[in-house]
């Protein structure tokens, strides 16, 4: 970013700017502990217990920060997620634009 890019209180002129900026989206589905020798055990078919229940809401990531919560459903035959609860646009785009400068 360039200085004339910036208005004189150092916000965008627009979001213009933000709009082609490309982000990573992450979901956790959820984290569990293995010892090594249970990881060495797991096979095709094998199943993971990640310790959170079923129907349970999932925490979703921009750039490593977290932007809202969403359940896992299926959607045309893949797994999706339905955003449930998301940060107001004020506090998104605060971030990006730190994350800018």
């Amino acid at each position: 970013m360039t200085e004339e890019e910036l208005s004189p209180n150092g916000l965008f002129h627009g979001y213009d700017e933000l709009l082609d900026i490309s982000v990573d989206f992450i979901s956790e589905l959820g984290t569990t502990s293995v010892s090594v020798k249970e990881l060495l055990k797991l096979e095709v078919g094998s199943v993971i217990d990640l310790e959170k229940p079923a129907g349970e809401s999932v925490e979703l990531y921009v750039n490593n920060r977290i932007f809202g919560k969403g359940e896992v459903m299926v959607y045309e035959k893949n797994l999706a997620i339905r955003i449930n609860e998301i940060l107001d646009s004020k506090s998104v785009i605060q971030y990006f634009k730190k994350e800018l400068i």
